[in-house]
């Protein structure tokens, strides 16, 4: 069988040889069908260096790669999905670089300036992104029923990823009209749109204000709030539509993260002002371009 050149392709082929066991063993993956290669990756090894998450390694000397991670990242659900990270860099880049690959933070939230080096970054979220959480079976988890904290909980489980990467999963296929805003400080940092919220140019910019009447706003009531989140009047997240807000108040990132649903969105914008380009938009033209 031919192998594939691109990340979406590389993820799918492996996880049909790996077949539906979840959670994917990324580590028996890396080490075992890399083996097949003149530059195998020979080891994964935790690295205690604040500058990154993540890092592909070459091994001059053997002839090989290791994948180096952090150890202070506490959730397995990170730390797994950083490993397929940079496992995608290895299968997509390896040939075309012969340097480290460093992923800090500014690479895994697609801020760094740098646009060649978002195209390999976004190839290597994808890449983990569809090898751990393949699109088939995330469909059948969450098919027909109402999005929740606990059915991404679920999801975050099954496939030992986070909520953040299960909610930008179900983003990618579903029709709701949702946005993903994640913030710290009070202040968004970043939003991941549905391709429903993008066309109805719903766009919460960096650095933008928790609106205060938003449960991401209000960590006391977010304690109280059940898992389907609070039902929201126009005039929170958006001028004209209801919306509903789910929450994950993360303490030991002084962050939030909002899942917001809209409902009967109309459209509240100047037809011949141009949206502000976001992460979805930089993302869907590095992958079509």
């Amino acid at each position: 069988m031919k192998e594939p050149t691109t990340a979406r392709g590389w993820a799918i082929f492996l996880s049909k040889l790996w077949g539906p066991r979840f959670p994917v063993d990324v580590r028996q993956i890396a080490l075992d069908y890399t083996q097949r290669f003149t530059d195998p990756i020979l080891n994964i090894v935790e690295a205690d260096v604040p500058s990154f998450e993540g890092a592909l390694y070459p091994l001059k000397k053997k002839g090989g790669w290791a994948i180096l991670f952090n150890p202070t990242i506490r959730s397995r659900g990170r730390r797994n999905f950083t490993l397929a990270h940079e496992l995608g860099h290895y299968l997509v880049h390896r040939s075309s670089t012969s340097k480290i690959l460093e992923c800090g933070q500014a690479e895994v939230l697609g801020a760094s300036t740098d646009t060649a080096r978002r195209q390999l970054e976004h190839d290597a979220d994808q890449f983990a992104s569809y090898l751990l959480m393949p699109l088939d079976d995330f469909r059948a988890q969450v098919s027909r029923q109402k999005m929740s904290l606990d059915l991404l909980q679920h999801c975050s489980d099954r496939y030992e990823v986070s909520s953040t990467a299960a909610a930008l999963k179900w983003l990618e296929f579903t029709d709701r009209c949702a946005v993903l805003v994640v913030a710290t400080s009070g202040f968004v940092l970043w939003c991941m749109r549905s391709k429903s919220a993008a066309r109805s140019r719903l766009f919460f910019p960096s650095g933008m204000p928790l609106p205060p009447d938003s449960l991401a706003a209000q960590p006391a009531l977010g304690l109280a709030v059940g898992s389907e989140g609070i039902e929201l009047p126009p005039g929170v997240w958006s001028k004209t539509s209801h919306s509903r807000e789910m929450a994950i108040f993360a303490d030991s990132y002084e962050m939030t993260i909002s899942l917001i649903e809209f409902d009967d969105f109309r459209r509240s914008w100047d037809d011949g002002e141009d949206p502000i380009e976001d992460a979805f938009d930089r993302f869907t033209k590095l992958s079509t371009s």
